[in-house]
């Protein structure tokens, strides 16, 4: 039975160490998490096979076995959480440490740190079309919580109004034993009482009352590199919440709103644009100025150019931070004029008096099968 490949999955190659493991499993799990695709069902897989992958090579003795080809698989060619203990208790660190800053969920069991980061911060912005496809530098007001400067984030008066927590210890966590369904495991959790910091404030900093933070406004210069589309989310890692425990901040995640464009549209990297030309330009062939991310350019029609024709321009579409350009399509739109002056009506009159049916080919092929249409007609 083929195994799926979850260094792929994760977009690792199979010699990544642990560390970059975890940093693309951080990256993808954020970015398809359900809580920003409400309803997209091709996220939420996608999140599945993230958390699948990870739960497995993630952890250094199941991601052996797996190399090795010795793990059980389900039906379906994936890891069968049911085969053994399932998901480690890192495995399980390892998302409430996420999603407890980046969605809001309290608590979470972590077994590396002993404080909360903060929690992450989204902030909608909207661009232009063209501030999307260029690129732009945007400045940013936001408010978020920041540690405390009189107090340092202890949230005590001095350090004299400290003391060790008796709960904790001072480690700042404590274990916890839960029933799951992969029978009962041992997680670490926060503690409670001290909110990881390993300290009992006896007396508190009357500048933000004892919380060891503040809420503050942040203006910040944020580049958005060319090429995002609309709903695409940015992370700047550490501009979000101040941990109340002490722990790091949170992330701030831009979620792009595009503006749609009365010129273009937009599929992935390539753009659309439709351009009028005159009666004339059309008959007789000319040049013509078309719209381009990197301004107006001009190019040549044919003689005899239909309406609807299509010109295809490669490598004048969208150009993404990564360096891959898209195709520019310009479709044709031949404008009847209107509002013509008696001497143009005139000219037009005497233009059709000297045409004939060879000028008009599809015209003349159209005649040509009506009279053959209903002269079989008559012959039955």
């Amino acid at each position: 039975m083929a195994k799926k490949d979850y260094y792929e999955i994760l977009g690792v190659s199979s010699s990544a160490t642990q560390d970059e493991i975890k940093s693309a499993y951080r990256k993808l799990a954020k970015q398809y998490h359900p809580d920003l695709h409400p309803g997209d069902e091709a996220a939420a897989e996608k999140f599945k096979q993230v958390n699948e992958a990870y739960s497995v090579v993630g952890d250094p003795d199941k991601r052996q076995k797996y190399d090795r080809g010795e793990m059980d698989m389900d039906g379906q060619g994936g890891f069968n959480p049911f085969s053994g203990s399932g998901f480690t208790a890192t495995g399980f660190d390892d998302i409430f440490d996420m999603f407890g800053s980046a969605f809001g969920f309290s608590g979470g069991s972590r077994r590396r740190s002993q404080t909360s980061a903060g929690s992450d911060i989204q902030y909608s912005l909207e661009l232009t079309f063209m501030e999307s496809i260029l690129g732009c530098k945007k400045q940013i007001s936001f408010t978020r919580v920041e540690k405390c400067s009189t107090c340092g984030g202890s949230g005590a008066k001095d350090e004299n109004s400290l003391r060790t927590c008796d709960k904790c210890g001072g480690k700042g966590h404590i274990p916890r034993p839960q029933n799951t369904i992969f029978g009962q495991q041992i997680t670490i959790g926060v503690c409670d009482k001290c909110g990881g910091s390993g300290k009992i404030v006896t007396d508190t900093c009357k500048a933000c009352g004892g919380r060891g933070t503040i809420n503050k406004n942040r203006v910040l210069n944020v580049t958005i590199p060319a090429g995002v589309e609309n709903g695409s989310v940015l992370q700047l890692s550490g501009e979000g919440n101040a941990s109340r425990g002490g722990g790091r901040n949170g992330d701030l995640l831009l979620v792009i709103s595009v503006k749609p464009s009365k010129i273009f549209e937009r599929e992935n990297l390539d753009l659309f644009v439709t351009v009028p030309v005159t009666f004339k330009t059309a008959v007789c062939g000319g040049e013509i100025e078309v719209p381009s991310p990197e301004g107006m350019f001009t190019t040549k029609i044919a003689e005899g150019t239909p309406n609807g024709d299509v010109l295809r321009f490669r490598g004048k579409g969208v150009r993404s931070a990564r360096g891959l350009t898209g195709d520019l399509y310009v479709t044709i739109e031949v404008e009847v004029p209107k509002g013509l002056t008696r001497a143009q009506r005139r000219a037009l009159d005497e233009f059709e008096r000297d045409s004939s049916l060879k000028n008009y080919s599809k015209r003349k092929a159209f005649l040509d099968e009506v009279s053959k249409l209903f002269k079989d007609k008559e012959e039955e």
